[in-house]
C-alpha cells in the first residue's frame, strides 16, 4: 500500500469526520554530489559500505576542517552528517599516531550508536585504532581500563566531561594534550539550562586543553535552527564556519494536519475530542497497513498509556504486530534492544517521547505521527524527519491537541510551513549557573584575571562574590576552597537525590533516576504509573531512602495530580509601568515557588470520566527561580464584578493563555515555564497579580525575555481568547492540561475585560448572565515567614550554603551598592509613601549584605506599613539576635506584637525598651495601651 492509498483508506473509514484540515505536499529532492580526494584506506572502507560519492555539503565540511576551521553543520535528518566528522578524524589518525579525538553527545544511545559506526569503519580500513566509550553506567574497572589504556577516540556525554575529564583532568593528561578534534553532536539540544551549563563546561575544557598545550578543532552538528552560527559560537566560545547547503536527497512527503472533531458534552458544552484516541487509532491503522510508524507524545506516562491502548486495539482486531514504547527512565539495555529492533524492522511501530527525536540510528521509517505540536517548529521538523526511507514517499501527521497553539496552527497551516525555525538561545553569563562552574574551573586550574577571556563579562563580578563568601582565596591566582565543587553542579539541572522505583516484595528495579519533582507529581502514593505497558500502583514513597514501592495494578483508570502553588518575591530586579495602562506595573525578579501535591483524581481510560478525588499530604517542593509579573490595580476587580463575573477566574485564565502562547515568541516549551495568579498578593501590598516563572532552578532567561516583550505577549493572548468560538472557555483558549487546580476557577469574559483594560482597548461588555459562584479560588499564601532576607550565618563553613548565597547575591546584584539601595528605599517610603518599592529596595540590599542592621530595621518598619506584622517581628527578632538591642528595636518589636494580638509579649518588649530609656513617655504610653487589652 502506498501513501495515497493509505490516506484514502483513512478517509473512507467510519471514524473519519473530516479531521484532515490540510495536506501539504513536500516534493522529492534530488541529491547533489562533489568529489574530494581521500586516502586509499578511507576510500576502500567507503566502497565497502556502498558509498561511492559524497554529498556537496560533506565535501565542503571536510575541506573546511582541513583548513583548520571550527565548523557547524546544519542540515536535515539523515543527511550523512556522521561522515563529515568521521572522515577528517580518521584522516588525522592515519597521519598522526598520537592524535586523539573526543565525541560528546547528550544521549548515551547516540554514544553507543556512533561508537559502533566508528569501530566498524576502522575495521573496514584494516586499522586497529583504540576506540572507546566513557559513560556513567560503566563499572569502575571499565572506566579505569579506558582512562589508562591510551584510547585514541573516546565517546562520552556532558556529565562525564564535567565529572571525569575535567574533575580528574590529570588522569586524562595524555589524551587532552594530544586532542585534535571535539565533535559536538546534536548541538541544538544545548539551549536553555542545558545550554548555559554546556557553554561554561566547554570553556572549562578549552582552558584545560590550552593548559596542556592543545588547541582542538570543533566539529558541531545541529538540526535546522534559526541561528546555527551564532548559537554554536556562543556555545563553544570560538568563531565557527557554517555548512548549511544540504545536498542530500529525499523522497516525497505528505504532511497532514489532523484536527479531532467537536462533540457536545454534558450541559451542551462543546469541546474537541482528545488527541489521544485519534493518535492511537491512526497509529494502529498505519501499522496494520504495513507502515513502520513512530508516534511522538509529550510525556512519559502518555507514551505508556498510548502503548497500552494501541496494544489492546490491535489485539481486539486480531492483528499480530510488534509494537513498543520508548522513553527516558528505561534501563540502557532496554533502550538499546528497542533501537536495534527498530533499525532491523522487527518492531513495526514505536510510541516515544522526544528521546527518539535526536539522531539515534533507527533506520528510515514510513510514517510519523505527532500527538500535539511539540512546542517548537525546530522540534516538529526534527520529528517529521524521522519519516522517510530512501526515495520512497513518507507520511507525517500532526494531530492537534485542543490547546490554543495547536488550534492556531490548525487554522493557519501556511504559517507553520512558512515560519523559520526558532533561534536557540545560550546565556553563557547566567550568574546562577556560572558561579558553580567558576568554582570547578578554579579547582581545575587557579583562576587568573585573564580567564575573563574565556568566561565573559560577568567573570570579575562572580569571582568577587565567591571571594566574599569564602569560596575562593588568593591575591592573583584564585584557588577554590571547596574540595568537591564538581559534585555540586548538576549539568542537566537534575537533583542528585534521584528516586528509584522498586516492585513491592521482590524489590525488583522497575525504573531509576526519577527526579524529585517527577516523584512528587507522577509517582505519589496512590498514583497509577505505567512502565513498558504494565500499570503499577504506588503503595509507598520513602523520601529518606529515595525509594518508590509499587505493585501491579488493574488496568482501567489513570491518575492526574492536583497541585497548589504559592509564590514569594525574593527581590525585584526590574520594574516599569506598562505603556498601554499607567496603573499596571510589570516586574521581573527572583521568586520562590512552593508547590505541594494536595491530591489526585482517578480518570477512566478511554472516556476520561472522573471516578473520584483523593487528598494527600506530601512534602513541599520549592523552586528558586525568576519570574515576570503583572501587578493589577483594584479598579480591575470592580470592572469585572460590575458585570457579575469572577475576577479570580479571569486572571487565572489569562495566566493559562499567556503560557500557552509563549512559544510563539520564544524558544520555550510550555513545560519550561509555569504560572501563578492571585487576587491578593502580600508582597505587592495586597494587589492582584499574574506571575509567569522559569521552571528551572535559578532561571534561564525565559521570564526575563518575556518581560522585555510583555506587550506583544499580552496582545497575542487576548487575540487567542477572543478568536475562540466557545462561550465559557475551553482547552483551545483558557483551560490548561497542566493546571493543578483542575482548571477552577476560570472566567473567559473576565479575562477579556481585564486584558482589554491592560492593553488600553475599548471596554468589553459581556452578555448579561447570572453570577456563578465558583469555588477553589487560587490565592497566594498570606504568610510572610519565608520572605526573610536570610538566617543568621552558621559558624561552621558550609560550601553548599555559601554557593547558594553567592548565587542569590549574583541574581540580585546590579550596579547599585547596599548603601544606595537603602537610601533609595528610605526615600521611597518616607517621601513618596511607596512602601512596596521601599520593601523591594531593602530586600535587594539584604541580598547583598544579609546582616546589614539598617536594611533589616527599615525592612521591618516597612513591613509594618504594609500590615505584614509577622514578617516585621522576624526582622526585629533578627536584629536582637545579631546583638542590636537598642530601645528603638524593642519598641518596634512591641508594636508588631501588639498588632499580632500578643499583648503580654508586647508589654515585655516595651519593658526592655524602658530599661534603656526609663523616662520615655511615648514608650510608657504604648505600654499602657497594650496593658488595657489584657
Amino acid at each position: 500500500m502506498d501513501v495515497p492509498e493509505l490516506i484514502n483508506r483513512v478517509r473512507s473509514s467510519t471514524r473519519y469526520e473530516g479531521q484532515i484540515v490540510h495536506v501539504e505536499d513536500i516534493p522529492e529532492k534530488e541529491p547533489a554530489y562533489a568529489s574530494v580526494e581521500l586516502k586509499p584506506m578511507i576510500n576502500y572502507a567507503l566502497d565497502e559500505k556502498g558509498i561511492t560519492k559524497l554529498y556537496v555539503h560533506q565535501a565542503e565540511a571536510i575541506q573546511k576542517v582541513r583548513e583548520g576551521k571550527n565548523i557547524v553543520l546544519s542540515t536535515s535528518t539523515a543527511s550523512g552528517k556522521s561522515l563529515c566528522y568521521m572522515l577528517p578524524i580518521f584522516e588525522t589518525m592515519l597521519e598522526d599516531p598520537a592524535a586523539t579525538a573526543l565525541y560528546i553527545s547528550p544521549l548515551n544511545a547516540l554514544v553507543n550508536d556512533q561508537l559502533q559506526t566508528f569501530r566498524d569503519f576502522s575495521h573496514l580500513m584494516g586499522q586497529d585504532i583504540r576506540i572507546e566509550k566513557f559513560i556513567g553506567t560503566m563499572s569502575r574497572k571499565e572506566k579505569s581500563d579506558v582512562k589508562y589504556g591510551n584510547p585514541r577516540i573516546v565517546f562520552t556525554n556532558p556529565d562525564m566531561l564535567h565529572l571525569s575529564f575535567l574533575g580528574w583532568k590529570h588522569q586524562w593528561r595524555g589524551f587532552l594534550a594530544n586532542l585534535k578534534f571535539i565533535v559536538l553532536d546534536e548541538s541544538h539540544s544545548y539551549s536553555g539550562v542545558m545550554g548555559s551549563h554546556m557553554a561554561n563546561l566547554l570553556r572549562r575544557l578549552n582552558r584545560v586543553c590550552e593548559y596542556y598545550g592543545s588547541n582542538p578543532q570543533y566539529i558541531c552538528c545541529t538540526a535546522t535552527i534559526g541561528n546555527p552560527e551564532e548559537h554554536t559560537s556562543a556555545l563553544i566560545g570560538k568563531d565557527v564556519s557554517l555548512v548549511d547547503s544540504d545536498s542530500s536527497g529525499r523522497g516525497a512527503q505528505k504532511f497532514l494536519f489532523w484536527n479531532p472533531p467537536l462533540y457536545v458534552k454534558s450541559a451542551n458544552f462543546t469541546r474537541r475530542k482528545s488527541s489521544f484516541g485519534e493518535t492511537v487509532n491512526l497509529f494502529s491503522n498505519f501499522v496494520q497497513s504495513g507502515f513502520q510508524t513512530i508516534v511522538f507524545a509529550r510525556s512519559r506516562q502518555k507514551v505508556e498509556r498510548m502503548y497500552v491502548e494501541a496494544r489492546n486495539m490491535l489485539s481486539n482486531r486480531g492483528a499480530q504486530h510488534a509494537i513498543s514504547s520508548y522513553r527516558g527512565g528505561y534501563y540502557g539495555e532496554e533502550r538499546e534492544a528497542i533501537e536495534k529492533k527498530l533499525s532491523e524492522g522487527s518492531i513495526e511501530g514505536v510510541i516515544s517521547t522526544n528521546a527518539l527525536e535526536l539522531g539515534i540510528d533507527i533506520g528510515g521509517l514510513d510514517a510519523c505521527i505527532m500527538d500535539g505540536f511539540p512546542g517548537t517548529i525546530m522540534s516538529a521538523r526534527q520529528q517529521a524527519g524521522r519519516a522517510g526511507r530512501g526515495s520512497g514517499e513518507s507520511i507525517v501527521v500532526l494531530v492537534a491537541d485542543s490547546n490554543a497553539l495547536d488550534q492556531y496552527y490548525m487554522r493557519n497551516p501556511a504559517d507553520f510551513f512558512r515560519r523559520e525555525c526558532e533561534e536557540a538561545v545560550v546565556n553563557v553569563s547566567n550568574r546562577y549557573i556560572q558561579a558553580g562552574h567558576l568554582l570547578c574551573a578554579a579547582r581545575e586550574i587557579p583562576l587568573k584575571p585573564e580567564d575573563a577571556d574565556y568566561f565573559g563579562s560577568e567573570y570579575h563580578t562572580i569571582v568577587t562574590v565567591l571571594e566574599e563568601e569564602g569560596l575562593l582565596q588568593g591575591s592573583f591566582a584564585k584557588q577554590c576552597l571547596d574540595p568537591h565543587p564538581h559534585g555540586k553542579v548538576s549539568i542537566r539541572d537534575i537533583d542528585n537525590d534521584a528516586y528509584t522505583m522498586l516492585e513491592k516484595g521482590s524489590r525488583k528495579p522497575i525504573e531509576k533516576d526519577l527526579t524529585r519533582l517527577q516523584a512528587y507529581r507522577e509517582a505519589f502514593e496512590g498514583a497509577v504509573y505505567i512502565n513498558k505497558g504494565i500499570p503499577y500502583c504506588v503503595t509507598k514513597q520513602d523520601h529518606t531512602k529515595k525509594e518508590i514501592l509499587v505493585e501491579k495494578a488493574r488496568d482501567g483508570y489513570y491518575t492526574r495530580v492536583m497541585v497548589s502553588s504559592d509564590i514569594i518575591i525574593r527581590g525585584t530586579v526590574h520594574s516599569s509601568i506598562l505603556p498601554s495602562c499607567e496603573d499596571v506595573k510589570i516586574g521581573f525578579g527572583d521568586v520562590d515557588v512552593t508547590q505541594q501535591v494536595t491530591g489526585y483524581r482517578k480518570i477512566q481510560q478511554r472516556s476520561d470520566k472522573e471516578l473520584g478525588q483523593h487528598s494527600l499530604e506530601m512534602p513541599t517542593f520549592t523552586l528558586q527561580t525568576e519570574a515576570l509579573w503583572l501587578e493589577l490595580p483594584h479598579r480591575f476587580t470592580e470592572a469585572v464584578e460590575m458585570h457579575d463575573r469572577d475576577f479570580a477566574g479571569g486572571i487565572h485564565a489569562i495566566e493559562h493563555a499567556m503560557i500557552a502562547m509563549y512559544p510563539l515568541h520564544l524558544l520555550a516549551d510550555r513545560n519550561d515555564i509555569g504560572g501563578v495568579s492571585t487576587p491578593e498578593h502580600p508582597d505587592l501590598g495586597g494587589k492582584s497579580a499574574i506571575f509567569v516563572y522559569d521552571g528551572h532552578q535559578g532561571g534561564v532567561g525565559y521570564a526575563e525575555s518575556g518581560y522585555e516583550i510583555i506587550s506583544r505577549i499580552l496582545e497575542v493572548t487576548l487575540k487567542s481568547i477572543e478568536s475562540c468560538s466557545c462561550l465559557d472557555g475551553c482547552p483551545s483558549c483558557i483551560q490548561s492540561p497542566k493546571c493543578g487546580n483542575n482548571n477552577n476557577p476560570l472566567d473567559k469574559d473576565a479575562a477579556i475585560i481585564i486584558l482589554r483594560k491592560i492593553l488600553g482597548k475599548p471596554d468589553y461588555v459581556p452578555v448579561k448572565k447570572k453570577k456563578t459562584v465558583k469555588s477553589g479560588e487560587k490565592k497566594s499564601s498570606s504568610s510572610g515567614d519565608d520572605a526573610m532576607g536570610g538566617k543568621i550565618r552558621e559558624k561552621r563553613f558550609d560550601p553548599v550554603t555559601a554557593l547558594g548565597r553567592a548565587r542569590r547575591k549574583l541574581r540580585q546584584r546590579e550596579n547599585r551598592s547596599t548603601g544606595e539601595l537603602i537610601k533609595e528605599g528610605i526615600s521611597a517610603g518616607r517621601e513618596k509613601k511607596d512602601h512596596a518599592t521601599a520593601y523591594e529596595c531593602f530586600e535587594a540590599a539584604l541580598q547583598l549584605e544579609p546582616d546589614n542592621a539598617v536594611a533589616i530595621m527599615n525592612k521591618g518598619i516597612t513591613c509594618m506599613h504594609l500590615h505584614r506584622y509577622q514578617m516585621a517581628l522576624e526582622c526585629f527578632n533578627r536584629l536582637i539576635g545579631l546583638g542590636h538591642r537598642q530601645a528603638s528595636v524593642w519598641v518596634q518589636k512591641g508594636i508588631a506584637l501588639y498588632y499580632l494580638g500578643d499583648y503580654v509579649n508586647s508589654i515585655k518588649a516595651y519593658d526592655e525598651a524602658l530599661k534603656l530609656k526609663p523616662d520615655d513617655a511615648k514608650i510608657s504610653e504604648l505600654r499602657k495601651k497594650a496593658q488595657k487589652e489584657i
